[in-house]
């Protein structure tokens, strides 16, 4: 089957210049590496809410990295389960986590409306269906330790055929419901049976249209203490003297650097002391597909869990329908696959061969409505991974100066956004000392 090789998200975005290339050597109080949404969510946060000058780097152009090629969704989740966290985190840190995480929904409808993005982000809500005993006995787990700690909790819609095979906490009885198969097909817009299903907000949007919006929006209000340089690759920060990052024609000296490159490589980093990034970043790339419809379908986003083991199904896929603003109509976006990678990037090739072969087939053996299948987008997204599977916000613990809103461990756009906040809150207050 034909495929375009580009993101929709690229679609729908301006394709002409905001920012210079770097070719001279400045000075500012923050130079930010990154500008996707937690590149320009962090200058939004620190111009917002200080008096800080800041520099905004971008390899690329705005937007066009992880931001403009990912699945479209933002939750308020992590990577890992509670219990799994709970292994090298307290309880309550978690839980403090989560519960910041999922004022993310409501930031990103802020940060819209301040900016005068008024089409684009859709409220809904993402249903995550379960295949087997063992991911209800785990979905309960984290339901029980999250209510324990205080962390936000939805409910869990379980068939009633296999609810007699299900113990259940009895302080979660209220939080627990039984259902039909086919009602858990309709919720989960499947053919595939499940027999589970649980609920949680979703905000749906381009994230990297949301990066280019709020680019142009720091630009026309902050002409005096905002800079934007695109075509920008940042090649090493320094941190020996002053802060300095260089690329290949300029520099940009700081009293700090945040490094926002999420999938991509960071710069190479000179300190006395080993940076954090460096030992616990690993680098992954998503494959997704895309079709459009002649529907008008609700917005809608879906997470599909598959039996443990089986060799014909990948782990799990998720899938996102909203309207494709290039022509008002339904589009269907899925992916799922992901692997490790070590190279540079190249947005044009396929990560294995086969693989938009294997999501498209998922797709059409499983969604129930109508798709064109002559308009079918694929696409490659870099995600950066940890090895705790917390993500990367705030000061590095060893060289003085270096901040992180990075690795966003294959969740969404809502902790880029978040993480933003905290990182300009912190540097506001670390700057004033």
């Amino acid at each position: 089957m034909p495929c375009e090789i580009i993101s929709p998200w690229i679609k729908e975005m301006e394709d002409r210049p905001m920012g210079e290339p770097l070719v001279d050597d400045e000075r500012t109080d923050i130079v930010i590496v990154g500008a996707g949404i937690a590149g320009t969510s962090t200058a939004y946060y620190l111009l917002q809410e200080s008096d800080l000058r800041v520099s905004l780097l971008e390899r690329t152009k705005v937007g066009y990295g992880a931001s403009g090629r990912n699945g479209g969704q933002g939750i308020a989740s992590v990577e890992r389960s509670f219990k799994d966290l709970m292994g090298t985190h307290p309880g309550a840190e978690i839980a403090s986590m989560l519960n910041d995480i999922d004022q993310g929904h409501r930031m990103v409808d802020e940060i819209c409306r301040h900016i005068g993005l008024e089409d684009g982000l859709f409220k809904t809500t993402i249903w995550t269906g379960l295949s087997s005993l063992l991911e209800i006995q785990r979905q309960l787990e984290e339901m029980r330790l999250r209510a324990q700690y205080g962390a936000p909790i939805h409910p869990l819609m379980i068939d009633k055929e296999t609810i007699p095979l299900v113990e259940i906490d009895p302080g979660l009885a209220d939080m627990v419901s039984t259902t039909t198969t086919s009602k858990l097909k309709e919720v989960l817009c499947t053919r595939d049976r499940y027999i589970a299903a649980y609920p949680a907000p979703a905000s749906l949007a381009n994230s990297g249209r949301i990066s280019q919006t709020i680019a142009r929006h720091l630009l026309d209000n902050y002409p005096d203490r905002f800079v934007l340089h695109e075509e920008s690759p940042v090649t090493s920060i320094s941190f020996t003297d002053a802060v300095k990052a260089r690329s290949q024609e300029g520099s940009v000296t700081a009293d700090a650097a945040v490094i926002c490159t999420n999938g991509y490589p960071p710069p190479e980093i000179e300190s006395y002391e080993v940076p954090l990034i460096s030992r616990s970043l690993r680098r992954y790339v998503a494959s997704m597909v895309a079709h459009t419809s002649e529907e008008n379908n609700a917005p809608g986003a879906f997470t599909y869990f598959h039996e443990e083991g089986d060799p014909e199904q990948e782990p799990y896929f998720y899938l996102t329908r909203r309207s494709f603003l290039l022509n008002g109509k339904d589009l269907v976006t899925v992916g799922g696959p992901q692997q490790p990678i070590s190279e540079e990037l190249d947005h044009g090739a396929e990560y294995p061969s086969g693989i938009y072969a294997r999501i498209d087939g998922f797709l059409s053996r499983s969604y129930p409505r109508k798709l064109r299948e002559e308009e079918m987008m694929c696409w490659n997204g870099p995600m950066g991974y940890t090895q705790d599977g917390m993500r990367l916000v705030g000061q590095d613990p060893q060289v003085p100066g270096l901040w992180y809103n990075t690795a966003c461990n294959g969740i969404g756009f809502l902790p880029s956004i978040v993480g933003g906040w905290r990182v300009a809150a912190e540097l506001k207050e670390a700057l004033s000392r």
